[in-house]
This record gives C-alpha cells, sequence and structure tokens, in this order.
C-alpha cells in the first residue's frame, strides 16, 4: 500500500514538473478564439461594445509570450489580465489553459461624413514564431443630442448621422423636417418625443431611417445582431400638441414602445405614415388614443404587444400588410395583431372609427383581431374590413367584414422556408407573396388606383387586377 501511494505520488510530481516547465520549441503556436475581431459601425469619439479574444495554450507546458501589442498602435487598446495597454512582455499562459484579451476601439472624429474603415492587428511573437489576429471596426462621425429641445423649425439631412443620447424634442409649434438618406441613431432608451410637427420625407430609394445605436452581436446561438433585435431603444411619441405628422419612406425599427400617438383629433389630423417599414418593437408597435391616424402602402411586423393598438379616434388603413411571428428568447409576443376599442384602460368611453381596406392582417395567433367595446354600446366601435385577408375566427353574419378571405394563409415567401431554415434565421421575414397566395389579385381595383405603385415601387394596376397587402405579386 505504502509502495503504490510513493508511486502515485511520484507520478503526481512529473506531470506537475512537466506542465512548470516552458516549452521553447520554436514550432509552438497559440490558438485563438477567432481569427478576426470585427466592429460594425462605431461612432466617433464615442468608443464601443468591447469584444473578446481567447488565447490559448494547447500544449502540456507552459508557454512565454515574449510580446503581444498591436501592430500599428492605431484606435485600439487591449486589457489584458487586468492590465490596459497596447503592448505587453513576457506574458505566461500555463499548460493547457487560456488566458482573455479584451479589446476596445476608440475612433477619433473627423470630418468624414461617410462611414470609414480602421484596420489593425495584434501580434504575438511566441519562441520566435510570429502570429496575428486582424482588428477591424468602421467609424462614423456623428452629430449628438444631450436631452435637446429643437425651439425653431429644423431640417435633418442625411449629411451626417445623428445620435440622440436621450431625448430628442420637438417642441409646440415647431416643426422638424427629416429628409431622405438621414439616419437616426437612438442609444438605449432614448427617444424622440414631438410636441410640434414631424415631417419625414425618405424616398423610394432613399428612406428615412430610426434605428438603436448598436450594431454588434448578441453572444447567441445563432449570433444575433443587436439591429435586429427588439428593446434598443425607446420610440417616437407624438404628445396631445402635436398635430400634421407624416411619415412618408422610412424604415423604423427595434424600439420598445413603437411609435405612439396621443394627439386628439384635428383637421390636419394626428400621423399619416405612407410607403414605410416599421418592426420589431418590445411592446405595441403602433399604438393611438383619441387620434386620426392613416397608414397607407406600408409593411408593420413584429411586436411583443399588438401591431396596432387603437382607442378612440379613427384609423383608415389601406394596401397594408400587417404580420406577426415575434419570438425571441427574452419572450414572444403577447396579444393580437390588431386592437380596436372604444374603452379606455380606466373605463371611458371613447368612439372609434377604424376602415381597413387591401390589407393583410396575419400571423401565428388564432384570431389575430380584436375588438373592445361595452355591451350595449357597439355602435361607438365602428369597423370595417374590406377586401382585407385576415386570420380570424368571424361568423358568417358578421357584416364588418366585406369580400374578405378568411383564415386562409397568405403563403408568404416567409412562409415556405423550411423550419430548419427558419430556426437558423430565426428574425428574418419575407412578406412578400408567393405566386398561389390567395391575395393576389383579390384587391378592390378602386381602392388601389389611389396606391398605382407597391411598396418596393412595383406597378400594381396591370391587368384591373391587384393584389392584397403591400407588395404586389
Amino acid at each position: 500500500m505504502f509502495g503504490a501511494v510513493v508511486v502515485c505520488a511520484i507520478v503526481v510530481s512529473m506531470v506537475s514538473c512537466e506542465a512548470d516547465k516552458i516549452n521553447t520549441s520554436s514550432d509552438i503556436r497559440l490558438s485563438f478564439s477567432a481569427d478576426t475581431v470585427r466592429y460594425d459601425t462605431i461612432f466617433t469619439a464615442q468608443g464601443s461594445a468591447t469584444r473578446k479574444l481567447k488565447i490559448y495554450n494547447t500544449s502540456k507546458n507552459k508557454v512565454k509570450v515574449s510580446s503581444i501589442g498591436l501592430a500599428d498602435a492605431t484606435a485600439f487598446e487591449m486589457n489584458l489580465d487586468g492590465r490596459k495597454g497596447t503592448s505587453f512582455s513576457d506574458v505566461i499562459i500555463n499548460a493547457n489553459d487560456s488566458m482573455v484579451a479584451f479589446i476596445q476601439v476608440n475612433i477619433n472624429p473627423t470630418d468624414a461624413k461617410t462611414p470609414f474603415f480602421v484596420r489593425d492587428s495584434i501580434r504575438f511573437l511566441t519562441n520566435g514564431n510570429e502570429q496575428f489576429v486582424r482588428l477591424e471596426a468602421y467609424g462614423r462621425n456623428a452629430k449628438r443630442f444631450y436631452s435637446h429641445t429643437l425651439k425653431s423649425d429644423t431640417t435633418i439631412t442625411g449629411e451626417i448621422a445623428i445620435l440622440v443620447y436621450d431625448t430628442l424634442r420637438v417642441a409646440k409649434d415647431v416643426r422638424l423636417k427629416i429628409s431622405d438618406g438621414a439616419t437616426i441613431y437612438f442609444r438605449n432608451k432614448a427617444v424622440l418625443l414631438v410636441d410640434g410637427t414631424l415631417d419625414m420625407e425618405g424616398t423610394q430609394a432613399v428612406p428615412v431611417t430610426l434605428r438603436g445605436e448598436r450594431s454588434d452581436f448578441m453572444n447567441t446561438n445563432p449570433p444575433l445582431n443587436y439591429d435586429n433585435a427588439s428593446n434598443q431603444w425607446g420610440g417616437v411619441r407624438f404628445t396631445s400638441t402635436s398635430s400634421g405628422n407624416s411619415i412618408v419612406f422610412a424604415d423604423i425599427r427595434n424600439s420598445s414602445f413603437g411609435v405612439q400617438v396621443d394627439s386628439l383629433e384635428t383637421a390636419s389630423g394626428a400621423l399619416r405614415i405612407e410607403n414605410s417599414k416599421i418592426y420589431n418593437s418590445g411592446t405595441n408597435l403602433i399604438s393611438s388614443v383619441n387620434a386620426d391616424v392613416k397608414i397607407f402602402n406600408s409593411l408593420l411586423y413584429s411586436a411583443g404587444g399588438n401591431i396596432l393598438s387603437v382607442t378612440g379616434g379613427s384609423l383608415d388603413v389601406r394596401h397594408c400588410t400587417i404580420a406577426n411571428y415575434y419570438n425571441y428568447t427574452w419572450g414572444g409576443r403577447t396579444a393580437s395583431n390588431v386592437r380596436i376599442s372604444s374603452v379606455t384602460a380606466c373605463g371611458t368611453e371613447m368612439p372609434v372609427n377604424a376602415l381597413f381596406y387591401n390589407t393583410i392582417i396575419y400571423g401565428n395567433y388564432t384570431d389575430e383581431i380584436v375588438f373592445g367595446v361595452k355591451e350595449g354600446l357597439e355602435s361607438q366601435c365602428v369597423c370595417s374590413f374590406n377586401n382585407c385577408l385576415v386570420r380570424e375566427n368571424v361568423s358568417g353574419g358578421d357584416e364588418r367584414f366585406k369580400s374578405c378571405i378568411i383564415n386562409e394563409a397568405p403563403k408568404f415567401i416567409y412562409e415556405s422556408w423550411s423550419d430548419e431554415y427558419k430556426k437558423v434565421n430565426p428574425h428574418l421575414y419575407d412578406f412578400h407573396l408567393t405566386e398561389t397566395s390567395p391575395a393576389i389579385g383579390k384587391a378592390d381595383y378602386s381602392i388601389s388606383k389611389d396606391y398605382p405603385n407597391d411598396l418596393d415601387g412595383k406597378y400594381r394596376l396591370d391587368g384591373e387586377q391587384s393584389d392584397i397587402g403591400c407588395y404586389e405579386n
């Protein structure tokens, strides 16, 4: 027994000694978690999210890395074992072990109005053996707003990006125009508040974009880009003093509460949305209370709550596609696509008039439309669906649905993808129609004449037939 213990102790001692030796072979090579560390758009003078690089020693001996450093010492810096710098000497990595380098990029201010590319590399020198890991980042100059209120008429163009840190407010009786090509980035929870008037006027080729600031990837499987995730910024809110707002050829995405309209009905209307894409909201996508809202030729999709939540006022929706398959690791959808109500949360009656023409309302709920009305006051909630494709349990005598296609799948291109492809691309959608869609040729042509081009700009009036939804097949 004693002899066995002695042999065991000798073996352990030998293994320990082997692990304590430093490998001096010129053939030694380190391994890395990535051969390139990439960053997407980094706003100048702001820095970025930190990237992590793991450095592995797969040898049975210790390794002394005589030099770890940035090759060009440009805009990057490292943190290695709690030490910050651009170069490090005689770094020991234990046998069959690893260490982590945290890398950050800071791009200096510049007059450049378009994204520019910054490149560097980390050089590792071990026993005379040289290895490199590439570093790549896109930088962009931006004008910043910190709790800022616009007190005079203002135009934002595409000349330079805008970065909102917390709040950008448009004062009462002030008009903010955002023209084609403009992009406004919002930091976490930042909002656009409109007490006055907002004109978002993009074009088919160059829309206006409102989005979160981050373009890096979450640590998910498959990796999810923050630009495809909800809850990246607050949203757009039109307050009760606002009127005459328009959102035309815009891309608004990845917010927490989407677009909220608190405005009272006015002669000039509260909000008109046309030829736009609004999507990926953590709660409701578009909400209005006692407001006049018009939505034409637009794509609305992906919300944790309702795509449209309308309480009181009026709503006019034409040639839109409203779809919801929202599902993230932090939560799925919790409500129907559309909710039309004449009753507020506190029980106040607010008459509502909602009209839908040539519109698809579809998703993975059995009932995608909900009506909120007090018993005996049904006349306060006037709704009409005309030449629409809807997923809804509709009784045969429900006069609200006229010439509609009920509970037939629209056959989006997205629906034709295999489950395996959807798993690999969980937040990628395509709501164009396949050739066998029941929505083809079933729109009210007299309504389509007011919108001769679809959301892509495709002419929809050939042959005196047009398709339901925002896309023509």
